[in-house]
Formats: structure tokens, C-alpha cells, sequence
């Protein structure tokens, strides 16, 4: 493990539906490399994915009643990590075991610990209750992004980029959606933002979701958590009408230079149509992509050129003080390992 990587945390890792007793999960959270799997009565477990005898993936093995059976030599592993059966032997070895994590379930989403010590409790994974609700209707999906985890949440940090990043999506090319100007505050280790924008076009797709046909005001609230959890609440108005969609972006670090990014999208309104739902999914993916476009693209820079100092402008006052935080949380990490 490496200290690049922000430690005593709850990282998302996997979407619910992904993690079953029949198959191994393999994942890499933070730079390690980890097998989620289920008991039979669906209980979560997360191994280091290795085999204590060759080190081969216990990814490319089988459950066995809540175990993992390494599929080289047939090792089998239970869920502290112990090794509790080799074919061929008596006994196993006490000294093959590997690492076990901590791992939790919450509003769709597996999260996994990372971290020396005792785990905080599961209660303080951010409650995203938006996706199992009789109030909202919508998706959660899964992407791969070639990018530090970092510079997605700079990005939506950042909403003066709809302008151009988004123009022919979610955004317009109204010089009021470039601005920067934006509500935040700094509450413990959180960050709360406020946008209002008052007589801007829609955006197509935005247009599309409310039936709007004129100019909107448009009002975003975001919450930032550590290690990078994004919560958006995004309402659109005329005269005559209001939606609501709300956006959850856990986002979480593979390696230093490669990310796991998450969209949930759900909405108040056209809650039983489940065609607008798939339409929201192309839409919104095509949203995102539009964004990994410009981080991978920002990524290869960053690998090509070393260091970089950027330059800040307003729009990135909130992405500063998320980096105070994180970096405050850093030194936090490092005097615990020390002592």
C-alpha cells in the first residue's frame, strides 16, 4: 500500500449486483488488488487477490460455500483469509494467509476499507438513499476512467465547464453558464457548494428530461466527502414547472494514474417511465464520456510533462479548498503510521 493514496477510508469498490456467491469480483482499490465474493446467505467477503502458495489470482478460482478455491493447486481459502484446506494434505499450513478487508454494502454500492486501522464505523459511508426509493427513479453505472481519481473530482467540482465541455448536452453556450461565480463552505471535513443561474437556456437534453421550451433557472447544490464522494442536486425551473435530478459520483483511485468512476442518476418527476430511464442512461453516459474525453486527454499531459503547477482562477475555489482538506487528512494519515 501506498501513502499516494488517501488511508482510514471507505472507498466504493463495486456496484451491489456485481458481487454474488456464484463468481469472484476482482477489483483494484488504491493500488491493491482485492476479490469480493458472498457467503451463501449473501454476506460480502474481500480477500487480497492472491494465493498464499504461488501467488496466483483467487479471481481466476471459484466459490466454494462462502470460500475461495485458488484454481491453481486447488488451495482453499476462508474469509479471515486463512487457508483451510490443501488437496493432497492433512492439514494446511497455518502460515498461508492473506489479508482480509473489511467490507460493507450500502444504497447499491460495495465499499471496501483501506486503512492500517480498526475500521470507522459503516455508518459513516455518505447515505445516497436514491436508487431503492418510491420518490426517485433512475440508474447507477459503471466507468473506467485512464485518470487519477483526483481530476474527475476537480471537474465536478468545477461546473463553469458545462459551458464548454457540455454545450451540446447538459450545458449551453450562455456566457451566465461560464461563470464562475459560486456559493461554498467548508463544514469539518466536507464542502458544500450552491450555483444559481437565473434565464439560461436548458441544455438539449436537460430541455428533453422537463419538456421546457424557453429559459430556465437552473439551481445546483453539490456536497464533496473524503476520500471523493460527490452528491449533486440539480433543479431546473420555468414559470409553469420544476425538476429535480439528483447525481452521486463516488470515485475511487486504481492506481495512481487510472480511477473507477460511478454515476448515479435519479429524478423526481416521469418516475413510472422507464423509457426515459434508458434515454437518461445514453444521455448521461454520453455526458460523462464528454468528461473522460478531457481526462484522459489531461492525464496524458500530466505523464508526458512530470509535475505541473496549474494556474487557478475563481471557478476553482471549491476545488482549492478540497485539496486543503485532503491534504490536512494526508498528514492526519502519516503521524498515525509514525506513531
Amino acid at each position: 500500500m501506498t501513502d499516494t493514496f488517501l488511508q482510514e477510508q471507505w472507498y466504493a469498490a463495486a456496484l451491489s449486483n456485481e458481487v454474488t456467491a456464484e463468481a469472484p469480483f476482482a477489483r483494484t482499490v488504491c493500488g491493491e488488488d482485492i476479490v469480493f465474493f458472498r457467503s451463501p446467505a449473501g454476506d460480502l467477503r474481500a480477500l487480497e487477490d492472491r494465493c498464499a502458495h504461488r501467488y496466483a489470482p483467487l479471481s481466476l478460482g471459484a466459490v466454494e460455500d462462502g470460500r475461495l478455491r485458488c484454481q491453481y493447486h486447488g488451495m482453499l481459502f476462508d474469509h479471515t483469509g486463512q487457508c483451510v484446506e490443501v488437496p493432497g494434505q492433512d492439514t494446511a499450513p497455518e502460515a498461508a494467509r492473506i489479508k482480509s478487508y473489511s467490507a460493507a454494502e450500502s444504497d447499491g454500492w460495495v465499499w471496501v476499507w483501506i486503512g492500517r486501522g480498526v475500521p470507522r464505523p459503516v455508518s459513516d459511508i455518505p447515505s445516497l438513499p436514491y436508487f431503492d426509493s418510491g420518490e426517485w427513479s433512475g440508474f447507477q453505472k459503471y466507468f473506467h476512467v485512464k485518470g487519477a481519481a483526483q481530476l474527475f473530482v476537480d471537474n465536478l467540482l468545477d461546473l463553469s465547464h458545462l459551458a464548454f465541455t457540455h454545450k451540446e448536452s447538459i450545458g449551453s453556450a450562455s456566457s451566465k453558464d461560464a461563470a464562475p461565480e459560486m456559493e461554498f463552505t467548508v463544514e469539518g471535513n466536507m464542502v458544500r457548494g450552491r450555483r444559481y443561474i437565473y434565464g439560461v437556456e436548458p441544455g438539449p437534453f436537460i430541455a428533453g428530461w422537463g419538456g421546457f421550451t424557453g429559459l430556465i433557472d437552473r439551481c445546483s447544490d453539490y456536497i464533496w466527502r473524503p476520500p471523493s464522494v460527490m452528491e449533486i442536486e440539480s433543479k431546473f425551473m420555468d414559470a409553469t414547472k420544476k425538476i429535480t435530478v439528483k447525481v452521486i459520483n463516488p470515485i475511487t483511485p486504481e492506481t495512481e494514474t487510472t480511477s473507477h468512476f460511478w454515476m448515479g442518476w435519479a429524478r423526481d418527476f416521469r418516475l413510472d417511465e422507464d423509457d426515459l430511464t434508458e434515454q437518461a442512461v445514453v444521455e448521461n453516459t454520453q455526458v460523462i464520456m464528454e468528461d473522460v474525453e478531457m481526462i484522459e486527454a489531461q492525464q496524458k499531459v500530466i505523464t508526458a510533462r512530470g509535475e505541473l503547477k496549474p494556474i487557478p482562477i475563481q471557478a476553482d475555489r471549491a476545488l482549492m479548498a478540497v485539496r486543503t482538506i485532503l491534504k490536512r487528512l494526508h498528514e492526519e494519515n502519516n503521524r498515525q503510521a509514525a506513531e
